[in-house]
């Protein structure tokens, strides 16, 4: 057996050895950041997600003491910037801004595209990205249950900002929960856009009868004018539509809940304490007045949820995407 003087040794050299661990591992995240980090944008410079990225990076320049640079690497719906990341050094210099979790479920659109969900590891979440619903003047819908319920859903021209993208994922969640309202197949015609401002372009000229869309300012602008915006597709209605109905009281509760949330990514294998630092400057970036009111003059929704609660929405909605893609036969052969 031990002898207690022994036992006294080995336990004050094992409390040593923690005390100098943990000093350790502060030092390091201590250390953290010393040199720019970049924040990679899967989009074009000038769009929304591209204008929050900046005015948060603006904020994290002054809370983390090191430049905060946008990279923006657009193309195969978001897999270019993806893939930018998740082959980069995890060190938390190279971070990932993006709108919903297509990165996610990419591999299941593409099956060599070497994208997964477990290839990053979540930070925050910061805004909300709803979609809506619209409709030429030119169509006699005045809702989405009167659109729904189109005697010849054949005729209709569908379109979305592109195909296989988040809207083209939610015209197909449309298209099952109309036939399982009406037992009634609604085979619209799917017409996909390179990006809002043709898709928008199109419905208001009256050549696409509806589409499914992000919103915008522009949204806002046309609706009642050059179009219809017959629900929203979230939980909530949206301050800047506040007669819209969301597409659960227009009669649609399956569409409720397809926000995009604005999420912050960091490669794999990122040190839990380069997260932990990084999640709290967001934080506090979003708590910021002035950020929260600058957000909210574009139109953009803040909010924040912490690495956890950003990882456990990214799940179900990989699980739910992937479930539409699966019965659609959407992969890319």
């Amino acid at each position: 057996m031990r002898s207690t003087r022994a036992t006294r040794r080995w336990f004050g050299k094992s409390l040593l050895a923690g005390l100098f661990a943990a000093l350790t591992l502060n030092a390091g995240a201590a250390q953290y950041p010393d040199k720019p980090i970049t924040l990679v944008v899967p989009f074009a410079a000038g769009g929304s997600l591209d204008v929050t990225a900046r005015l948060i990076a603006d904020k994290l320049k002054d809370l983390l003491g090191q430049p905060v640079l946008i990279s923006n690497r657009p193309g195969a719906g978001s897999a270019v910037g993806a893939r930018a990341v998740a082959g980069a050094p995890a060190d938390g210099y190279t971070l990932f801004f993006t709108s919903g979790s297509a990165f996610g479920y990419l591999h299941l659109l593409v099956p060599n595209v070497g994208l997964k969900l477990e290839d990053f590891a979540p930070i925050a979440a910061v805004a909300v990205n709803p979609s809506v619903i619209v409709a030429t003047k030119k169509l006699p819908a005045n809702s989405l249950q009167e659109l729904g319920n189109h005697p010849n859903p054949g005729e209709i021209s569908f379109c979305t900002t592109g195909a296989n993208g988040l809207n083209h994922l939610q015209l197909e969640m449309f298209k099952r929960a109309v036939k399982a309202k009406t037992g009634k197949e609604f085979n619209v015609t799917h017409v996909p856009y390179n990006g809002l401002a043709p898709a928008l372009t199109a419905v208001r000229e009256g050549s696409i009868h509806a589409c499914t869309l992000p919103y915008a300012s522009l949204v806002k602008q046309l609706n009642g004018k050059d179009l219809r915006v017959l629900a929203v597709q979230s939980k909530t209605r949206l301050p800047w539509l506040p007669d819209v109905p969301t597409t659960g009281q227009a009669g649609y509760p399956e569409l409720d809940g397809n926000d995009a949330f604005v999420n912050v990514q960091a490669p794999k294998g990122t040190p839990q304490a380069v997260i932990a630092q990084l999640e709290a400057a967001i934080q506090k970036t979003m708590q910021d007045p002035a950020v929260r009111k600058k957000l909210e003059q574009l139109e953009v929704q803040p909010v924040f949820m912490n690495s956890r609660e950003t990882q456990k929405w990214l799940e179900e909605d990989v699980s739910r995407y992937g479930a539409v893609i699966r019965e659609a036969g959407l992969e890319v052969k």
